[in-house]
């Protein structure tokens, strides 16, 4: 079959998983299920990607202690028009899902169910690592209402429920660079050095010639791989805490959206290089410190980069569109961090300059009529 859909399955009542980053586990929403990944291997869970049946129980004990995930295949054709996007069948409610050729987890829309497309994730697309969830989206809410929290020039209602539960956990496709940096940094170094006497005042210069040579190893150098995705959004949400990831496995991404990556290493070449450029460059004129003035700088740096890892990284998003235009808020789903723009309402921006131009006048009216009496 072409286009598959996949689901996580309780194994105590078979309703769907999700992924809480909070709790480190996988938690049923109907049954109040609570499972960590030893949890569901020691129950039968399977965690490959291969083809099995559910087969109907015939007591509730068993169905205590048997299969957690399961997944259907189906194939449903797309428009021709439509050739970019893709038609799965919910493996929940038999409703289709559509989404786009770079989707790799979605949810249906008619049932809420967490859907995992495998095919996205295979081949070269398959990550080699994820970072999982730490924050839930009670978090992400909290964090975008502090965010707002003041801004008397919102739009009404933009903090509005509503709203709130758009925000919605992504994990965006990266690259982790591993990258050296050899370097040769020339420049002329002055010191001056001023005396006097009775009769004279004398001063001093010494050049010198700075050379200075290395070479620097960066490791993990992230840069998010999607086209979607704001560059500068992206960069401003480090860092991220490496040394937590995992191993990727599909159920991670259960109750979340996933990307795939439309950029190769290639075309982020550039972009790691710029990133890496500026620290290479401080660490070379280090050598300069001994000097009043340093001048004439020369650096030359070959970088080379032998190794770039796959990696999903989670990042919980609300877009939202105001007066033709998109804002992104985001956060760190590992760490909190947050950036976001805000809009700005030409209404509430007149009221408030409304009330800020009458209180001004009374002020300026009462400050007049008081100094007026005094004279």
């Amino acid at each position: 079959m072409e286009n598959t859909a996949l689901t996580y399955l309780c194994p105590d009542c078979l309703a769907y998983l999700r992924y809480d980053g909070k709790e480190s586990k996988w938690v049923c929403d109907y049954c109040d299920g609570r499972f960590t990944m030893e949890d569901l291997e020691q129950r039968g869970a399977k965690t490959k990607e291969d083809d099995y049946e559910v087969k109907p129980r015939e007591n509730a004990e068993e169905n205590s202690a048997d299969v957690s995930f399961n997944y259907e295949e189906n194939i449903a054709e797309t428009d021709s028009d439509l050739s970019h996007m893709k038609a799965y069948i919910c493996p929940s409610c038999g409703a289709e899902i559509v989404s786009d050729e770079t989707t790799a987890a979605t949810f249906c829309v008619f049932c809420g169910n967490p859907t995992i497309l495998p095919k996205q994730l295979e081949g070269e697309y398959r990550p080699a690592a994820i970072l999982p969830f730490e924050t839930d989206k009670e978090d992400a809410k909290k964090a975008f209402l502090n965010l707002c929290k003041g801004k008397k020039l919102l739009p009404p209602g933009y903090t509005s429920d509503q709203r709130l539960e758009k925000i919605t956990g992504v994990y965006v496709p990266f690259w982790l660079f591993d990258c050296k940096a050899d370097f040769t940094y020339h420049a002329t170094g002055e010191n001056v050095t001023t005396w006097s006497d009775l009769h004279f005042i004398y001063t001093k210069t010494d050049l010198y010639h700075i050379h200075r040579a290395g070479k620097m190893e960066f490791e993990n150098i992230p840069l998010d791989a999607s086209e979607k995705m704001d560059d500068a959004m992206m960069d401003a949400l480090e860092p991220f805490h490496f040394e937590k990831q995992k191993p990727f496995d599909m159920s991670y991404l259960s109750g979340f959206l996933a990307e795939k990556y439309t950029y190769q290493p290639k075309d982020l070449y550039d972009r790691m290089t710029s990133r890496i450029t500026p620290g290479v460059e401080i660490k070379a004129a280090e050598g300069g410190r001994a000097y009043q003035r340093v001048y004439g700088v020369k650096c030359h740096t070959d970088f080379s980069s032998d190794q770039q890892t796959y990696v999903l990284l989670p990042v919980w998003m609300l877009i939202s569109k105001y007066d033709g235009k998109d804002y992104l808020f985001a956060m760190n789903g590992q760490t909190g961090k947050i950036v976001g723009e805000l809009p700005v309402s030409n209404k509430q921006a007149a009221k408030w300059f409304g009330i800020i131009f009458c209180i001004t006048f009374i002020i300026a009216a009462i400050l007049a009529f008081v100094v007026g009496g005094v004279f």
